[in-house]
């Protein structure tokens, strides 16, 4: 095993040169696995200087996963990096570096402070991960901003996770305070964290592709999909992004014209169910099995009863990370062709 590993070491730590990017980020891969040492100060040449941003970034990842000797440069070289990605790499891996604390909780600081949403999300979560003696001040100057609305929406969901990460009490308790001070309904507050900051091409691919959410068993996108539910072309322009929201993780609390069933109770004393068809803030129609659709003002309604909808309740399938990539998706499809 020696003598292969070695001869292999030698063929892949060629590859580091190929001119084809698909072999350099291959070679970069098998070197870490093997655990080919004497490719560490290659990979971090590759980390200097090679001209695609992928390639950099495997090259700090393999020197992490190498346990190279080295690693609180590469990583300050990537941190530096002109590429976000890569630069997202390295401050995943922040907390491996062998630096005084206190001084990393003041670069992550300084990175949730300045740079771009995605560094900013990838700080937030290495900061939960320190000894919170040393991030307390930050969280609270974190958590006094969302009291007050000033944080960021899009970092709102690391925040969480980095709080839960913590195992603080004291810090739970206050994040707990603050949100459920934002909505009265415990769930809208916890998943108020998912309204911003997703990634929409990640939610496009849990749209077409989750065997768990399995959207597209009962909605159509253009010419995909399935009838049960709403056609989702153009969904932007009907729901905002809380109502979009709120029809993943209750799907019950609203009725979608043409597929939820309403019953109501009339002040002359009749009860009418049916097909909600429209909708407006003056008035609904509902059709009764084959009878012609009625429109009912709402100031005659006393009682109004939405039956369950027959949507999954997203929650109990994707995480809130998940379920804020869908939210950012479905806020992309504005055109209802």
């Amino acid at each position: 095993p020696a003598d292969v590993k070695s001869k292999a070491g030698e063929a892949f730590l060629k590859m580091l040169n190929n001119k084809d990017v698909v072999v350099r980020i291959s070679a970069v891969k098998a070197i870490s696995k093997l655990g080919i040492i004497q490719g560490a100060t290659p990979l971090l040449a590759l980390l200097k200087t090679d001209r695609e941003a992928s390639v950099r970034e495997e090259a700090i990842k393999a020197l992490a996963i190498m346990q190279y000797d080295q690693i609180g440069e590469a990583i300050k070289q990537a941190i530096a990096d002109k590429d976000k990605t890569v630069r997202i790499a390295g401050l995943n891996l922040l907390a491996k570096m062998n630096i005084p604390t206190d001084l990393m909780v003041s670069l992550l600081s300084n990175v949730i402070n300045t740079k771009t949403t995605e560094e900013k999300q990838a700080a937030l979560l290495t900061l939960g991960k320190l000894p919170v003696k040393n991030t307390m001040p930050v969280f609270d100057v974190l958590l006094k901003q969302m009291a007050v609305g000033k944080l960021p929406a899009d970092i709102q969901l690391e925040l969480a996770e980095a709080v839960e990460t913590s195992q603080t009490p004291e810090l739970t308790e206050k994040y707990k305070r603050i949100t459920a001070g934002l909505s009265p309904d415990t769930t809208t507050a916890a998943y108020a964290v998912s309204l911003f900051g997703g990634d929409a091409e990640r939610g496009r691919s849990i749209f077409y592709r989750s065997e768990s959410a399995q959207c597209l068993r009962c909605h159509s996108y253009d010419d995909m999909g399935g009838n049960a539910g709403p056609r989702l072309n153009g969904v932007a322009t009907r729901l905002t992004r809380q109502l979009i929201l709120e029809s993943l993780i209750n799907p019950s609390a609203r009725l979608a014209p043409g597929f939820g069933f309403v019953t109501i109770e009339l002040k002359n004393g009749k009860t009418v169910s049916g097909i909600l068809e429209d909708e407006n803030t003056a008035s609904l129609s509902i059709k009764s099995g084959n009878e012609p659709k009625q429109a009912f003002p709402k100031d005659q309604v006393v009682k109004r009863t939405n039956a369950a909808s027959s949507m999954p309740v997203m929650k109990n399938i994707l995480s809130r990370k998940e379920i804020r990539d869908v939210v950012s998706f479905l806020s992309t499809l504005k055109e209802d062709k």
